[in-house]
C-alpha cells in the first residue's frame, strides 16, 4: 500500500476491514475516494481522477456515470465524505507478514512508520536481502556476510566475508617463532625479532672483527664469552700488533714519497739556477764585447762566478730533511731572490750600491 501523503492518481488502496460503500468508491479508479469532489449531477470523484479525465478530454470534464458535461465552477470538495472515509477501519498493509494492527485510515501512515512487519532491504552494501524490519537489526549485526566486524588482532574494521583472508594475512597475527624459541610474535615483528632478540638465532661472535670464528645461538654467546676471554684478549693483542705494523709501513712509504718529492724539487731548482747562470754569464760577456770594459763591468764579471759558487756550496752543505721535522734556516745567510723581470739587478742589488 502506498503512503497516504504521496501525491498519487487515484484513491486509497488500503485493506479495509469492511467492504466500502458505493458512495465512498470512486467510479473511475474503483478505490476509496481520495480528496473527493462532488459534481453538479451529485456524483463524487477523486480530485486527481477528475483532473486526469480533463487532460485526456482536451480540457472538457464529463461525468463517468451519466456522461454529462461538468462545469468546473460547480465542482467543490466534499469534506464530509472525506471525513467519513478517513475514519474507516483498515488493516496494516503488512498483514500478510502477520501484522495484526488495525485502525482508522487516517492513522495508517503513523503505524507504517514503525511497523516491524514491513519488508526492507538490508542496508549493508552490496547485500540485497529483503527481510522484516523486526529482523533487520539482527541480520545486519550478526547474520549479514557484508556486515562490518573488528579484527581481533589489528582492531581494523573489515567485511565479515573477508575476515578469514584478512586474518591469514594480518600483520598483527601472533605466530610461533620460526626458530622455535617458544615465543609468539606478531607477523610484522617477526623479522626484527629474529634479527635482534631471538635466543635461537645463529649469530657470529661479537669479536669477529679481531678474528674469533665462533658462531652459535644467541643464548650460547654468554657462555662462549666467559670461556673464551683469554682467547679474545690474545686476538685483540695480535690485531693491535698487526695494526701497528701497518701504520709503520704506511709511514715509511709516506717518508719515501716525501723524500722523492724533495729530491725532485731540488733538482728542479738546480736546473733553474744553472739556466740563470748561463743567461747571466752570456749577458755580461755580450756587454763586455761592446768595447773596453769599464771598472764597473770588470768587477761585475769577477763577482758573478764568486756569488754563484757561494750559493752552490751553501745548498750542497745543507742536510736533507729527516721525517716530518724541518731545520731552521741560518738568519745570517742570504739567499738571492730570482725574479723574471731583471735577474741581474735583483740578485746583486746590495752589491751594486758599491759601484754607484
Amino acid at each position: 500500500m502506498e503512503n497516504l501523503n504521496e501525491e498519487n492518481i487515484g484513491g486509497y488502496d488500503a485493506y479495509f476491514i469492511n467492504e466500502i460503500l458505493d458512495e465512498h468508491e470512486c467510479p473511475v479508479c474503483k478505490m476509496a475516494l481520495r480528496e473527493p469532489v462532488q459534481t453538479q449531477c451529485g456524483h463524487r470523484l477523486c480530485l486527481s481522477c477528475a483532473e486526469e479525465m480533463r487532460k485526456r478530454n482536451n480540457g472538457v470534464l464529463t461525468c463517468p456515470l451519466d456522461n454529462s458535461i461538468l462545469d468546473s465552477s460547480k465542482i467543490f470538495p466534499d469534506i464530509a465524505i472525506e471525513r467519513v472515509i478517513m475514519q474507516l477501519k483498515v488493516k496494516c498493509s503488512n498483514f500478510a507478514n502477520d501484522c495484526e494492527w488495525t485502525g482508522e485510515l487516517k492513522t495508517l501512515n503513523e503505524h507504517l512508520g514503525s511497523c516491524k512487519y514491513q519488508t526492507l532491504k538490508c542496508l549493508n552494501r552490496p547485500c540485497s536481502t529483503s527481510l522484516l524490519l523486526k529482523n533487520l537489526k539482527e541480520h545486519m549485526e550478526k547474520l549479514c556476510i557484508y556486515r562490518l566486524v573488528t579484527c581481533q588482532y589489528c582492531k581494523q574494521k573489515i567485511i565479515f566475508s573477508e575476515k578469514q583472508n584478512h586474518e591469514e594475512n594480518c600483520k598483527c597475527l601472533p605466530l610461533c617463532c620460526v626458530n622455535q624459541c617458544g615465543m609468539n610474535i606478531m607477523r610484522k615483528e617477526m623479522s626484527s625479532h629474529i634479527t635482534d632478540s631471538c635466543a635461537n638465532t645463529i649469530i657470529p661472535c661479537q669479536y669477529l672483527n679481531i678474528g674469533c670464528k665462533f658462531e652459535g645461538m644467541r643464548k650460547e654467546h654468554e657462555t662462549h664469552d666467559n670461556s673464551s676471554m683469554q682467547n679474545h684478549l690474545s686476538l685483540a693483542i695480535s690485531k693491535l700488533d698487526a695494526l701497528e705494523n701497518k701504520i709503520t709501513l704506511t709511514m715509511d712509504i709516506l717518508e719515501n714519497k716525501i723524500a722523492s718529492k724533495v729530491n725532485a724539487l731540488e733538482n728542479k731548482i738546480t736546473l733553474t739556477v744553472d739556466a740563470l747562470e748561463y743567461k747571466i754569464t752570456s749577458k755580461v760577456e755580450s756587454l763586455g764585447n761592446l768595447g773596453e770594459p769599464s771598472t764597473k763591468h770588470s768587477l761585475t764579471r769577477k763577482f758573478i762566478p764568486s756569488k754563484i759558487s757561494t750559493y752552490r756550496r751553501e745548498k750542497n752543505s745543507s742536510s736533507p730533511p729527516k721525517g716530518h721535522e724541518e731545520k731552521k734556516r741560518d738568519s745570517t745567510r742570504k739567499i738571492p731572490v730570482l725574479r723574471k723581470s731583471n735577474p741581474t739587478r735583483d740578485l746583486f742589488s746590495p752589491d751594486r750600491q758599491a759601484f754607484s
